[in-house]
């Protein structure tokens, strides 16, 4: 039995802890009993799962109920599964917070949505400087991307705001790295 919080119940939901409350209150949701004075309620993320509309697999339960302690690593997955159900603006805020925490990965993610306008509005120069931030902790991804960014030709398109051409180029070097990793890592004979 996996337990969240109500403010990550609020967010996967899109429903205000107040109704979450009333919810509970009706018997509709179950929250756990607090096991110490001043602890916060929690409630079942099952119940959750199924007043959100999400699909999330039952093997990345876990990495919600991590998301929701703190763990910068399991934010940026949540973020990850929650575009993945089609729920860009609701990835924003996990990316946010495991950017924050200095997880790079998340960085070039955020990144992306600031550049290309998912689930957020544009904005070119937070984009970029999310990019320049993973590049400075040595993330590979994030290094390429900054080395296109700041090439003739990522200025070009960051100057035209031509932001479909701009996330193709970005796919590119993004496809490009994770292929050099793939053959990096890859059993030869």
């Amino acid at each position: 039995m996996h337990l969240i919080s109500l403010n990550t119940a609020a967010a996967l939901t899109g429903l205000t802890k107040r109704t979450l409350w009333r919810y509970i209150d009706s018997g509709r949701l179950t929250v756990a009993n607090p096991n110490e004075p001043g602890e916060k309620a929690h409630v079942h993320l099952d119940e959750i799962l199924a007043l959100s509309g999400l699909t999330i697999d039952p093997e990345y339960h876990p990495t919600i109920v991590d998301a929701d302690r703190g763990d910068p690593i399991a934010q940026c997955d949540l973020g990850i599964l929650l575009l993945m159900n089609q729920r860009p603006a609701d990835a924003i805020p996990w990316f946010q917070r495991a950017a924050n925490a200095f997880y790079p990965d998340a960085m070039c993610w955020l990144a992306r949505a600031y550049l290309s306008g998912e689930g957020i509005e544009i904005n070119l120069e937070t984009g970029v400087q999310w990019i320049d931030t993973a590049a400075r902790k040595g993330h590979p991804l994030g290094q390429a991307m900054h080395q296109f960014l700041h090439s003739f030709a990522g200025q070009e398109l960051l100057h035209a705001q031509n932001h479909t051409a701009l996330n193709k180029a970005l796919d590119d070097v993004e496809r490009q790295i994770l292929l050099n990793t793939l053959n990096a890592t890859a059993d030869t004979p």
